[in-house]
């Protein structure tokens, strides 16, 4: 009743209310506790949700806008086009009971943990979805202008690949950070609601809808506290465009960060929109915004994979890593003998999945409710399709070992699958059903580019130019061949204007196709890692295999790729097209050749210089500091000798161009002192960069020189704010950080108070005895972002 009650808080404003997502699984759980009369729920308990559909906004619109969702919270990119439209269709069948049909079921979607990807666009727009809510943040990780900086208050995974980059300007960029969540987004880019589509690649059928971004940051600092409309004020509203108007959409879990929900449902909310209003601002529904302010048919973007970022360990990664992460070894390659419980339960599920939608074939189709809700005049394949389709619950995959989770697959197809081989083994000779194969994976993901974030421990790495493709896949009838596609693009450029990338066909713009026949491997069903968190007390009875391939020997160029599968019986099934861009980073063999500098064992204080002799031909050193096995920091500018520019513009390599050929045959370069305190130098690490793109990395092992420290004392400060003393009987002290301003706000988000330093502090005291007594909101802005902090006054 309480998010009943946030939204009747409302009604005194003519436009305003808010979207909800109430699964089908939820639903269900609801009505098993009201049946049983437990933890206060009754028959009636969805007439509250009921009664605020029917209230309407000036516009006609629900106030309560409980909007399309999956029958169980699965994440879509990550679910085949057959598996997610069952999800859809058994949701609106649930739905209708719960709620009603009138008014009309939503025209919007929301996508589980916000995770989007083009590739799910065909099947809302086909099940009637006009718009799906996005992270902001994956539209500002594709424009041109992208500000990276690695670290919580910006890129705090992979940066951005270059396939997904479009020749567009944000321009008025800010970025900010709360609880180790942050990003950085352009003004009104990331606020306006825009169109997306999606080509399909058989037919080259365009299908589009409405992308409508939520606001990352502000969003997880409205799930945390109170919050007033500052950021909006100072970041947001000075760009807007009044023809094509922003919206900041606040979207988040509900209440999981306030206990009960008592404050979030009745302070937060009433006392945003009243802030909000006060301000100028017009409380409104997503649907309200989107029919007073269509978005044109012209103001198509592209919108790159990924999650809000609010999950841990992944932070809105476009491979949605923490629930489905990679398969790597210690020099950050792919590891075909790789094992994790996630990927390992993923292949249960595409085995699963395939024998279910056999049966359904040979059954000639299912009816949606028998899904839903069997019977014992159900068809088997109906059942079939009842079992599995929790098996696709993402909290499995997220929480990965904890309780019985690891298991939840296994149970879910094992049922499954028993009502499915009942409608085969009654018809072993008929199969005409394709193979089912896994979304392709890529790892690395940025081939020739950086890699960053938690599969890097948060450290900068060049990867190679060479990368693997893989997938796991599974037949009925077994497979005849897999093969991996793939073909360039001619300049480099996948426009929006044309869609030659994205259709097997192809067109002027592309390449003909390559083929590479996958390697096979058995996966392992076992705990093969020898976790003890495992507990596979369940085993699968079908599991997929694993299939691989590389592609090495490019740079500087666009792929294109997908996955060709045919099963036994001439079935054929291939997955929707991908695209990466592959950078120029491809180290290849070499050795010492002699090369040496001196002094041999430099210190700190020494200027150093390096010999190439008898070189190949002009060139370039490839350089880092403090490298940590194959991960490489950037060198501080200061230690920049003139000309010296970051590699592929992003780091963390720097190159700087040798002097050369001299006339005995010699590169030479000098660099140093490395005594400058902004950065501590321990060891270099570079390897030959020649003008005719071939490079000597010593062998593979790279060269190394130690750098020996003179004695000196540095004071090492940690930038993590220490407030003291909290709670305060009237003076606070903000210290161990640099602090550039700060804004204290009461609990309702009113701005109390505003600090703003002249000149940087590593510290600041401030005299609070004018404020009243209670709990106060601290944003601290620093170098490195926005900080938020509670503090009580007595």
């Amino acid at each position: 009743y309480r998010t009943k009650d946030a939204v009747q808080s409302l009604l005194g404003f003519s436009e305003a209310g808010a979207q909800v997502s109430y699964s089908g699984c939820l639903i269900e759980n609801i009505n098993s506790l009201a049946n049983a009369g437990q933890w206060g729920y009754s028959p009636g308990s969805p007439n509250n949700f009921v009664t605020a559909r029917n209230w309407q906004t000036s516009g006609g619109n629900p106030r309560m806008d409980i909007v399309g969702f999956t029958m169980h919270h699965a994440l879509a990119p990550l679910l085949s086009e057959k598996v997610f439209r069952k999800q859809l269709q058994t949701y609106r069948h649930i739905y209708s009971q719960a709620f009603g049909t009138s008014p009309d079921f939503s025209k919007g979607f929301w996508p589980a943990e916000c995770s989007f990807s083009e590739r799910i666009i065909k099947v809302l727009v086909e099940e009637g979805f006009e718009w799906s809510v996005i992270g902001n943040s994956h539209l500002a990780r594709t424009l041109a202008d992208y500000p990276l900086n690695y670290g919580t208050s910006g890129c705090n995974i992979d940066p951005p690949n270059g396939a997904d980059k479009v020749n567009t300007n944000g321009n008025n960029w800010w970025s900010g950070q709360i609880d180790g969540r942050g990003g950085t987004y352009a003004a009104p880019y990331c606020y306006q609601a825009h169109k997306a589509k999606h080509i399909d690649p058989e037919t080259g059928a365009e299908y589009m809808i409405t992308v409508v971004p939520m606001a990352d940051i502000l969003s997880y600092q409205n799930g945390y506290a109170l919050m007033g409309t500052g950021d909006i004020d100072s970041h947001i509203a000075p760009f807007d465009d009044p023809s094509h108007p922003s919206m900041v959409l606040l979207a988040h879990d509900g209440d999981n960060a306030w206990g009960g929900g008592y404050d979030y449902y009745n302070n937060s909310v009433p006392g945003f929109a009243g802030d909000a209003a006060a301000q100028g601002y017009v409380p409104t529904t997503i649907q309200q915004f989107l029919d007073d302010h269509p978005v044109p048919t012209n103001d198509v973007v592209h919108v790159e994979d990924g999650s809000w970022f609010n999950a841990a360990n992944d932070w809105g990664h476009p491979q949605f890593i923490n629930w489905f992460w990679p398969m790597y070894t210690s020099n950050y390659d792919f590891d075909p003998n790789g094992w994790t419980e996630d990927a390992r339960n993923w292949a249960v599920l595409v085995a699963a999945e395939n024998r279910v939608e056999t049966a359904e074939d040979l059954e000639g189709g299912t009816d949606i409710a028998d899904i839903v809700n069997p019977n014992a005049s159900s068809s088997l394949s109906e059942r079939a399709w009842h079992h599995l389709l929790p098996g696709y619950t993402s909290g499995y995959m997220y929480y990965g070992t904890s309780l019985d989770m690891e298991v939840k697959q296994s149970l879910a197809c094992n049922i499954a699958t028993g009502f499915a081989d009942q409608v085969i083994d009654a018809n072993p000779e008929t199969d005409n059903t394709a193979p089912t194969v896994f979304i392709p994976q890529r790892y690395p993901y940025n081939p020739g580019g950086i890699g960053f974030g938690p599969t890097y421990g948060y450290q900068q790495h060049q990867n190679s130019s060479d990368f693997t493709i893989w997938t796991f896949a599974y037949d009925v009838s077994g497979l005849q061949s897999i093969n991996l596609k793939y073909r360039l693009d001619n300049d480099g450029v996948n426009p929006l204007t044309d869609n030659d990338n994205d259709t097997y066909a192809g067109g002027s713009g592309v390449q003909s196709w390559l083929s590479i026949s996958m390697t096979e491997r058995i996966f392992p069903t076992g705990n093969v890692t020898g976790n003890p968190d495992v507990n596979f007390f369940i085993m699968p009875d079908y599991i997929a295999n694993e299939y691989y391939a590389e592609i090495s020997e490019l740079s500087d160029t666009l792929v294109d790729y997908y996955i060709e599968a045919t099963d036994n019986k001439g079935n054929i099934f291939k997955t929707p097209i991908q695209h990466v861009y592959v950078g120029n980073y491809n180290p290849g063999g070499g050795g010492g050749n002699g090369i040496s500098w001196t002094p041999e064992n430099p210190n700190q204080n020494d200027i150093i210089m390096i010999t190439v002799p008898d070189p190949q031909d002009s060139g370039k050193l490839h350089w880092g500091v403090n490298n940590q096995g194959n991960s490489w920091q950037t060198p501080d500018e200061a230690y920049w000798p003139i000309g010296t520019v970051l590699f592929n513009g992003s780091g963390p390599a720097v190159e700087t161009s040798f002097e050369g050929p001299d006339p005995d045959n010699e590169l030479t370069l000098t660099f140093g002192p490395f005594n400058n305190p902004v950065q501590e130098v321990s060891k270099i690490a570079f390897v030959i960069h020649y003008d005719n793109g071939n490079w000597d990395n010593n062998g593979g092992n790279d060269y190394h020189i130690n750098i020996d420290a003179i004695t000196s004392i540095t004071d090492h400060k940690s930038t993590e704010p220490i407030i003291y003393p909290n709670p305060t009987n009237g003076d606070i002290t903000i210290g161990n950080t640099n602090i550039l301003s700060v804004e204290i706000l009461d609990i309702t988000g009113k701005k109390m108070e505003d600090y703003t330093v002249s000149k940087t502090a590593i510290g600041l005291k401030l005299d609070l005895s004018d404020l009243g007594c209670g709990f106060y909101i601290f944003q601290i802005l620093t170098d490195e972002g926005l900080i938020t902090r509670k503090v009580f006054k007595n």
